[in-house]
């Protein structure tokens, strides 16, 4: 679908920049990370990487589940659980970065 595509285009740079934040983070301690992670602009970033790459995570696995599993009973459980996994995933990511943002 379209927004696969959109979200795949947006997480190519979105991946670019953490691979980014990493490198500036590694070898650093505990408190350069924690400030590094306290920017503004790494909290959105961050932020945007995980809910961008949940939410295609999400829709790459649903379109698995809608053709590869022809048992209906199945198919609905299947789509269930990608639906929790990724809400769960997100929200304990979101948790973190904001945790870490802002000095928790």
């Amino acid at each position: 679908s379209d927004l696969i595509r959109i979200t795949s285009v947006a997480l190519l740079f979105l991946v670019i920049g953490f691979i980014i934040f990493v490198m500036a983070a590694a070898g650093s301690d505990y408190e350069a990370a924690k400030a590094l992670v306290g920017s503004p602009v790494a909290a959105i970033l961050l932020l945007l990487f995980v809910l961008i790459g949940c939410h295609h995570m999400h829709m790459g696995v649903q379109t698995i589940c809608e053709d590869y599993i022809h048992t209906e009973g199945l198919k609905v459980l299947a789509l269930l659980g990608n639906a929790l996994f990724s809400i769960v995933i997100c929200a304990a990511c979101v948790f973190a970065v904001l945790k870490v943002s802002f000095g928790g």
